[in-house]
């Protein structure tokens, strides 16, 4: 703040927020003055004068209800009126156009709030302009209340969505990653599922040898088969661990450097 704004505001004391501080200090400069004590009294309060600011004249929320409806009600004969503010409606038939005196015993006030059934207002409600007022004005309140509590219970909600949408994401990534780790130790088995043992065709595959040559090899590496029922009949079934050691320590083309 320079001092000129400063001198100006301890000259107005508390009248300084009726003022334009800022352009009666302008004003001083272009006069070439630094302080206020650079220029005489009664030119300083004549430029100040000069920059009052104008009175805020704020209307009422029962004014504007009443200018709004006012506005609404000039509307063709046996045409409702309609007054609107966010999820709340007043519709009006019988009301004067002419004379926005309360009551209006011909009119007839319906009020209804976004989602719900139109009310008759009783005789009491539209009594007068701050009776109504009252009787619309809670009903709007409450709208804003229930939407904002609406609002707050999606936002809720959807963040929840976001979490568990980037919860699936890293789940799915861990799964596939253990699942990766475990086709290092563990061939899937027909039906896609690992198990301890495999069965003759799975070991054939795993080997990449021909099925019927399975037992021969499983009877040259020591592996012993044992039987499991299987859909149709008895099957043979070898221990994954076993067949797999084996393999990883066979030499030439079938070795299995990954496993060793």
């Amino acid at each position: 703040m320079s001092d000129l704004v400063y001198g100006i505001g301890q000259a107005l004391a508390d009248g300084a927020e009726d003022y334009d501080i800022d352009a009666i200090a302008e004003s001083l400069r272009q006069q070439g003055a630094q302080s206020v004590d650079d220029v005489a009294a009664d030119e300083f309060w004549a430029l100040v004068e000069k920059h009052a600011l104008p009175d805020s004249t704020e209307v009422s929320a029962l004014d504007r209800f009443m200018d709004e409806l006012a506005e609404a009600v000039k509307t063709p004969a046996g045409t409702p009126a309609l007054w609107k503010r966010g999820g709340v409606t007043l519709e009006i038939t019988g009301f004067s156009r002419v004379n926005m005196v309360m009551p209006q015993p011909l009119a007839t006030f319906r009020l209804a709030v976004a989602g719900g059934v139109p009310v008759r207002l009783t005789a009491e409600e539209t009594s007068s302009w701050p009776c109504l007022w009252e009787t619309v004005e809670s009903h709007l309140d409450a709208w804003t209340v229930e939407v904002r509590e609406r609002r707050d219970a999606y936002e809720r909600a959807l963040s929840a969505k976001t979490a568990a949408s980037l919860a699936l994401i890293r789940a799915t990534a861990a799964a596939d990653h253990a699942r990766q780790a475990l086709a290092e130790v563990a061939p899937e088995t027909e039906d896609g599922e690992r198990g301890e043992t495999m069965s003759k065709n799975e070991v054939a595959q795993y080997l990449g040898i021909a099925p019927g040559s399975v037992r021969k090899q499983m009877s040259r590496w020591g592996i012993e088969a044992t039987g499991e029922r299987g859909k149709k009949r008895l099957e043979a079934r070898y221990p994954t661990a076993e067949v797999q050691a084996r393999a990883a320590r066979r030499p030439g083309r079938g070795h299995r450097s990954d496993l060793a």
